[in-house]
């Protein structure tokens, strides 16, 4: 008799098991459960096989899921009294899904991009390039292919815009617009689509290509979703009327500490802490925060930090 109670018992076990397995993934994408279902797609639309869902939702029903970056406005470039304030500022932010940590610098003439020696043949840490150039703090900067999953961070793309010459996009044809998210002469932080001509009416001097935008005069850009990328470690800088320049990493990927932030999420802490313009660095594995001589995150690469081509850097 217990042999054969054991025997249901194990065999209900199996089978309830099984059950799950297959009926789980119609529950996660075509259930009630919304912040799940936007969680799972947007992961699997931002990683290397988007086939995987693409198959399954057409744009406009994944538009629908996700959300979006609502149409980017012209942005004013709003004037200020630079100040000389050599103090910087780090907190730390928590929420019950994440940690992460916000830099302050008060004097915006201090940012500039910075690059690993070689970018078309490997990067660099963020910790290497913020020592190499003599900063004191730094953050993970634009986007590179990875071609195979390498993890050498090299072959960075668009634009790269150091002390007013580009290092990266001198075959760009002058009228072609590119993401980019950088500093001008005058110390104000733009992102967008511009091109060269556009970009030195500005005074643009410095800046690499990512996105998406997400604070613009003032106003945010996501209005319903999540902003499309899913949950993840997350980097990005901002912009207070005042010119104080905001660096901000969200740690990710790391059960029972920080799962991760969505592009919302972080448009929200930006926002909160006064950003009048703001945008999305490349996140993931690359997310890195270097200040003072030492990575204060953590960051989601089993190997630790993770070889990127360009940074943000606080000289």
């Amino acid at each position: 008799m217990k042999r054969l109670v054991k025997s249901t018992f194990f065999k209900f076990i199996i089978v309830t098991l099984v059950f799950f397995m297959i009926t789980s993934p119609f529950i996660v994408l075509f259930g009630p459960f919304g912040n799940l279902k936007r969680a799972v797609v947007g992961a699997i639309i931002r990683s290397r096989h988007p086939q995987y869902i693409t198959w399954l939702f057409d744009q406009q029903q994944l538009d629908s899921i996700l959300g979006s970056v609502s149409s980017v406005p012209r942005q004013e470039v709003f004037s200020f009294k630079t100040r000389t304030d050599a103090s910087l500022q780090i907190r730390k932010i928590e929420s019950n899904r994440f940690v992460g940590y916000i830099l302050e610098i008060p004097d915006p003439h201090r940012i500039q991009v910075a690059t690993a020696e070689d970018i078309n043949e490997k990067g660099d840490t963020t910790s290497n390039i913020a020592i190499k150039s003599g900063a004191v703090a730094a953050i993970n900067g634009g986007g590179f292919y990875d071609p195979n999953g390498t993890g050498t961070g090299r072959l960075p793309y668009g634009f790269i815009l150091h002390k007013g010459k580009y290092l990266l996009g001198q075959q760009v044809d002058n009228d072609e617009k590119v993401d980019f998210i950088g500093m001008t002469k005058s110390g104000n932080l733009i992102a967008g689509k511009y091109n060269k001509k556009e970009l030195s009416e500005l005074g643009a001097i410095e800046g690499l290509s990512f996105g998406p935008p997400l604070i613009v005069n003032g106003e945010k850009m996501i209005h319903n979703g999540d902003g499309g990328w899913g949950i993840s470690p997350r980097t990005a800088i901002g912009q207070r009327k005042d010119g104080t320049i905001l660096f901000l990493v969200i740690d990710g990927r790391q059960p029972g500490y920080s799962i991760g932030a969505s592009l919302a999420d972080v448009q929200n802490i930006m926002y909160e802490q006064g950003a009048y313009i703001a945008a999305n660095l490349d996140g993931g594995s690359s997310t890195t925060l270097y200040f003072n001589g030492q990575v204060v995150n953590k960051p989601a690469d089993l190997l630790g930090e993770r070889m990127i081509p360009t940074a943000f850097i606080v000289k």
